[in-house]
């Protein structure tokens, strides 16, 4: 085990890496925290959006790297290694990383904008592991996967399917429509940021060459 750990690690790229790194991180110092009543990690990181109104803004973004329980820290740490597998292996660090804290903060700004008044705190994974879904379905879509207890099936059907599933999860347990809905804006802006690279990149592949240089290419 050990070994498939290392060997997974070494693949990813040093980004990917402290990416997971400080989500795997996160629920275990946070918790640790609490118990020995040391730190307050979740006071410090988890997204209050009264709080942000009054000046906490870094919470926009850090809410992300916290997991609600045991269980949620679990799964999303599973989910998180999978796609950064799948999707971050050729990604730089800073296209990476300004990715996934566009799709929090998307999110964040969301929840702190609809709920303003709202005290609770939110920590949740969620909006980047849709961010990083809404990628494989535009980067793979076309390419097939295999399920268990489904077969062979399209990436673009694997990923719809997985973010269905992630809403699910979020709605029952006790995030309810708007917090899902608002988890959910992260992988919109994800997709749209990917459109819009690709726009970019079509545009600058079509442009037509300045004439003095075809004359300079003629002669």
């Amino acid at each position: 085990m050990k070994a498939f750990i290392r060997n997974f690690l070494a693949s990813l790229r040093l980004g990917a890496r402290l990416l997971l790194m400080f989500y795997a991180l996160g629920f275990p110092l946070a918790e640790l925290g609490r118990i020995t009543h040391t730190f307050d990690l979740y006071g410090w990181l988890a997204l209050c959006p009264s709080s942000v109104w009054t000046g906490e803004v870094w919470e926009l973004g850090t809410y992300a790297f916290l997991g609600s329980s045991l269980l949620d820290w679990a799964v999303s740490l599973f989910w998180l290694a999978t796609l950064l597998g799948i999707v971050g292996r050729n990604w730089s660090t800073r296209f990476l990383w300004s990715y996934c804290l566009l799709a929090a903060i998307t999110s964040g700004l969301v929840i702190t904008i609809g709920r303003p008044r709202m005290q609770d705190s939110i920590m949740s994974n969620s909006a980047i592991t849709y961010a990083l879904l809404a990628a494989w379905y535009r980067l793979q879509g076309h390419e097939r996967v295999l399920l268990l207890g489904l077969g062979e099936v399209s990436v673009r059907y694997a990923a719809i399917g997985l973010a269905l599933l992630q809403a699910l999860v979020s709605f029952y347990s006790g995030g309810g429509v708007f917090l899902t809905l608002a988890l959910m804006s992260g992988g919109v802006a994800g997709w749209f940021y990917l459109w819009l690279r690709d726009k970019y990149a079509l545009s600058r592949r079509s442009q037509v060459v300045d004439s003095d240089r075809i004359s300079r290419l003629e002669l």
